[in-house]
């Protein structure tokens, strides 16, 4: 997670904000829960029907953890390294300001 800590870090100073520290941390808080929430939409978006409804039985399963959560996505045949860099860019294009 650090790439991700690092990610927002950089697009907080490209945006040029000058904040209180304590505002800034609360400020990259809710930009990395709100870019994980989107990365983890598109993985899920991109899994094929059939893994998209193993997934839907498993998730409410009481030992269906995080780590069996990751586990399953990475033996999904979804490229999680693709779809995160591709949220990323979106995510920055948008925050930035520079969507077309």
């Amino acid at each position: 997670m650090q790439n991700i800590d690092n990610f927002i870090e950089n697009l907080i100073d490209e945006k040029g904000l000058s904040v209180e520290p304590d505002i800034k941390d609360e400020l990259k808080a809710e930009m990395k829960e709100r870019l994980m929430d989107q990365i983890n939409r598109a993985a899920i978006n991109a899994l094929s029907a059939e893994k998209a409804d193993e997934l839907a039985k498993k998730i409410d399963e009481p030992d269906f953890t995080n780590e069996k959560m990751t586990e399953f996505m990475m033996n999904s045949g979804v490229n999680l390294q693709e779809i995160a860099l591709e949220t990323m860019l979106k995510f920055r294009s948008f925050y930035l300001g520079t969507e077309n």
